[in-house]
């Protein structure tokens, strides 16, 4: 039984760390998305644990031209909400079908590099199933065919 309870506790104790956005100022006054910690319910572009790692978005096309069909595509996955967005940063929060558990989806636009960081993320859920990393790749895959990011 006090397994149990410390198990509940070290859970609610852990998840709160993926709640919302995931923003950071950097030194430099350069923004960057946080990676993940180390449990398998986030993908992040930017973190170090390898298996919650996945590359950056690489535009094709100008900035300026790939941000606005960017948010749009983003707009149109199915339960999904854009809660902050602006030139360079867009956070949603997307709900799962059946039990309506909301991720967060983040994309950072650095248009020195021509590159997007991505990061997606359960916020209570300490498995995802996947979820995070499939949401990731349909992105990737449909931004690619429209020719927006390389292949």
């Amino acid at each position: 039984m006090p397994i149990k309870i410390i198990v509940v506790v070290l859970c609610l104790l852990m998840t709160p760390g993926c709640t919302g956005k995931h923003l950071t100022m950097l030194d430099d006054n350069t923004l960057s998305l946080d990676g993940c910690s180390p449990l398998p319910n986030c993908i992040s572009s930017t973190t170090w644990v390898l298996y919650n790692k996945t590359s950056p978005f690489e535009l094709l096309i100008p900035s300026e031209e790939a941000w606005p069909k960017i948010k749009e595509v983003v707009a149109n996955i199915p339960r999904t909400e854009i809660v902050e967005e602006n030139d360079v940063y867009i956070h949603a929060k997307c709900r799962s079908r059946i039990f309506q558990f909301v991720d967060n989806l983040e994309l950072l636009l650095n248009p020195d590099q021509d590159k997007i960081s991505v990061r997606s993320s359960s916020m209570i859920a300490i498995f995802d199933f996947g979820v995070n990393r499939w949401r990731i790749y349909k992105l990737r895959k449909q931004l690619e065919e429209m020719k927006i990011i390389k292949e």
